[in-house]
């Protein structure tokens, strides 16, 4: 499941950059929507937390968001295996927020609460990935988990989130047998998986 959860990230970023290339002034709009709306919240965060305001945050978000989008549109930004587009926004605005530091003559004060901010990245940005990625992963499973029929739907809410045995759903179901409500349930989740894979 883990490789498939990889692999849907992995396709989902790949679909992104692709958006942020159209010369769909549309589709480059929602692209860009996108980016606002599932990658940048980290770099909020770090502004908050290393002597910003949120007007300091909002600006440097623009700025952020502005300056991938022209690296993707003129070739300069390529994903990299094992990197993410929050982890290369995340760098850019590191930063230019160390250089609006400075220009303020406040680096001194911050700089070792930032030091240890960006030692501690690699945990935090998979912290604050993972909690992304949970919420995008549960909104796209709620989306495709309603294209399901009824009979799916029953099954693996019954089974995830009520906790019943299999003998229990088939009973329920009216099947002969547990075994039938096993591959059932396998079938569903395999419908599932080739709706993600569908999307993506």
């Amino acid at each position: 499941m883990e490789n498939f959860k990889e692999l849907i990230g992995i396709q989902s970023q790949e679909k992104l950059l692709a958006r942020l290339r159209s010369k769909d002034r549309r589709e480059l709009n929602e692209a860009i929507r996108d980016v606002y709306s599932h990658h940048i919240s980290p770099v909020r965060y770090f502004v908050m937390q290393n002597g910003g305001n949120a007007q300091d945050a909002d600006d440097l978000v623009q700025i952020t968001v502005l300056n991938f989008v022209q690296a993707v549109r003129n070739g300069s930004f390529q994903l990299q295996e094992g990197t993410t587009i929050e982890a290369f926004l995340f760098v850019l605005a590191k930063n230019r927020w160390r250089n609006t530091l400075k220009q303020r003559g406040l680096m001194r004060d911050y700089v070792q609460e930032m030091e240890s901010t960006v030692a501690d990245v690699d945990f935090w940005e998979a912290s604050a990935q993972r909690i992304m990625e949970e919420r995008e992963d549960q909104e796209r499973y709620l989306k495709l988990f309603n294209l399901l029929g009824e009979r799916c739907r029953f099954i693996l809410t019954a089974y995830r989130r009520d906790g019943l045995s299999m003998k229990e759903i088939a009973r329920q179901m009216g099947y002969d047998n547990e075994r039938i409500a096993i591959n059932e349930k396998y079938k569903c989740l395999q419908k599932l998986k080739a709706l993600f894979r569908y999307e993506t």
